[in-house]
């Protein structure tokens, strides 16, 4: 009876949401430890409608309940790689992997790539309360005391409460070294401390500062580092405070976060696009791509805001977010959309045509053996891997210990499209033209004299200036 319905939902092909929720409430309750049955009806209905994250949740359930836990998992990677922008989703995954895993390194990797998608959600504070429990139970307070400034670093809904949490871990350290003011420090400190909001500090170099702060420093040191940290919390602080001032009022009107068939309010889609308006004035790209992603979870159905997303990427050196946006969207969400279809091969058509344009003047690109493409290609896929694990450093050595090993061989043309690759892969990840263009600045300081390295950066500078 239920393969019956089942077979009569995927040949009919409607995407009735109504019908299929209804469908799967049925065979929770009379097949509730048949999981082929429940494999059959979840992969189906989530091929039609991937955003629904509780269901990918539901699914992993009975994938754990009847099957084995690496299963489960599967189905969680399955799960935000089509929501990668869902905070509830990253934080039901992370939850079931505090149970699943040994290692803690591996549960913190994986807070670290959920936050590295939905860091800057306003709502990311459950990702965010998930990943602090789970320090304090293991006691490592290192961690905890770089989380505290992490979760400073853009505005959440308890930013606030972050702020404060922090105030009290600084008050107990204080006590302990018998701090309360500036005058402890030596001057070129206390200018050091009062300089900390001229820079932008890394991951790395605020792990730095904790360390000095609770293992490495000598007494003499450790006030120092704890008015450094202070110092660090405070800036970080005052600048969310007030982007957070600018963007509540976007965030209090946003009413229904996670998909649905039903259509939305108006003001809500009215909403979404002065949201989006402000954060493309701001010109934080890696923002930008966050709030589209995350809009376009509740707005999927609306070709405006895919075309939007398109035509922003496309003026700003995101052409490949652009045309797997659309890809996504022809796919999932708007196929039986004739106009929508009709911008999409229009839109294909130009980038067909402006990629012709640059592999005209380009055509060695495509002249390599098997063996370099074959290299090329690993690692892309390995430089792609860390960086959705949140590993943007590591991402980026990769390509450079593999531009090494192709200067090892000589193997100018390896070289020069190893070199491409790792542009335009450092301008996704920065968003800035100038980085991408400092990559290529490298190669002609290092092979002046070679003229295939040559035409390959001239072409590509112009290729990308095509977009900008």
């Amino acid at each position: 009876m239920e393969n019956n319905k089942l077979s009569s939902l995927l040949k009919e092909d409607k995407a009735d949401f109504a019908s299929w929720v209804a469908f799967i409430t049925e065979v929770e309750e009379t097949s509730y430890d048949a999981i082929e049955m429940l494999s059959s009806v979840y992969e189906a209905f989530l091929s039609k409608f991937p955003l629904c994250h509780i269901y990918w949740i539901m699914y992993a359930y009975h994938k754990a309940r009847l099957c084995a836990i690496d299963d489960a998992l599967e189905v969680y990677e399955q799960a935000v790689n089509m929501v990668a922008y869902s905070v509830d989703l990253w934080a039901n995954y992370c939850s079931f992997s505090i149970q699943c895993y040994e290692d803690p390194e591996d549960v913190r990797r994986l807070f670290e790539r959920g936050l590295s998608f939905v860091g800057k959600d306003y709502s990311c504070h459950i990702l965010w309360d998930l990943y602090i429990e789970f320090e304090y139970s293991i006691k490592h307070w290192g961690n905890l005391a770089h989380i505290y400034i992490k979760a400073l670093r853009f505005p959440s809904k308890k930013l606030h409460c972050y702020y404060k949490h922090l105030k009290k871990l600084i008050a107990i350290w204080e006590e302990e070294m018998g701090l309360h003011d500036n005058d402890m420090l030596p001057s070129e400190a206390r200018l050091e401390c009062e300089g900390v909001g001229s820079k932008v500090y890394r991951n790395s170099e605020i792990s730095e500062i904790i360390s000095k702060l609770l293992v490495e420093s000598s007494d003499k040191l450790k006030p120092y580092m704890l008015k450094k940290y202070i110092a660090l919390g405070e800036d970080l602080y005052s600048k969310s405070s007030q982007l957070h001032n600018s963007i509540v009022c976007f965030e209090n009107d946003i009413h229904r976060p996670n998909f649905h068939a039903k259509p939305l309010d108006d003001n809500e889609i009215e909403n979404w696009h002065h949201y989006l308006d402000f954060v493309e004035i701001q010109g934080d790209f890696d923002w930008i791509v966050k709030l589209y992603e995350r809009c376009l979870i509740p707005c999927a159905n609306y070709q405006e805001f895919w075309i939007r997303y398109a035509e922003h990427m496309k003026a700003n050196g995101g052409q490949e977010i652009a045309w797997m946006s659309l890809q996504r969207a022809s796919k999932y969400f708007l196929k039986g959309n004739a106009s929508f279809n009709l911008y999409n091969a229009r839109f294909n058509e130009r980038m067909t045509a402006m990629t012709n344009d640059f592999g005209a003047n380009s055509s060695f690109f495509l002249c390599q053996s098997d063996s370099s493409q074959i290299l090329i290609e690993d690692v892309t896929r390995k430089a792609n891997m860390e960086k959705r694990l949140g590993n943007v450093e590591e991402a980026s050595s990769i390509y450079e210990k593999a531009i090494i090993m192709a200067e090892e061989k000589h193997d100018l043309q390896l070289i020069s499209n190893l070199y491409i690759h790792f542009a335009r892969f450092t301008f996704v990840i920065t968003g800035s033209i100038n980085s991408a263009k400092d990559i290529f600045a490298k190669a002609i300081l290092k092979y002046p004299s070679s003229k295939s390295l040559l035409e390959v950066v001239f072409f590509s500078n112009f290729y990308i200036s095509t977009f900008i």
